[in-house]
């Protein structure tokens, strides 16, 4: 009996840490890179940190159990800064058209 209890203990602390670290805050935003110097292998690799780093902070916002507040103030610091990209991406796409 006390070999399955120390399983089930080891299987339950398993799952709480994996639980845990599925809610993490993403550590730090991407960086956006320089609307004036940038070319298409660095937009292409922003835009992939950025879209992974948008999902990664809905999915935090999800599970995190945050208050009402806190998750607006998260969400509208999401939003400013995919704004903030999506300037560079136009800029980005008007330079290479001209």
């Amino acid at each position: 009996m006390k070999p399955f209890v120390l399983a089930l203990t080891f299987c339950a602390s398993s799952l709480v840490s994996t639980v845990a670290f599925a809610c993490a805050k993403p550590a730090a935003k991407p960086e956006i890179p320089d609307a004036a110097t940038v070319v298409t292998a660095q937009m292409v690799k922003a835009n992939n940190d950025v879209k992974a780093y948008v999902k990664a902070v809905q999915d935090y916002v999800g599970c995190a159990g945050l208050s009402r507040a806190e998750e607006k103030k998260e969400m509208d610091e999401l939003q400013k800064f995919a704004e903030d990209f999506n300037q560079v991406v136009r800029a980005y796409k008007a330079r290479s058209a001209g």
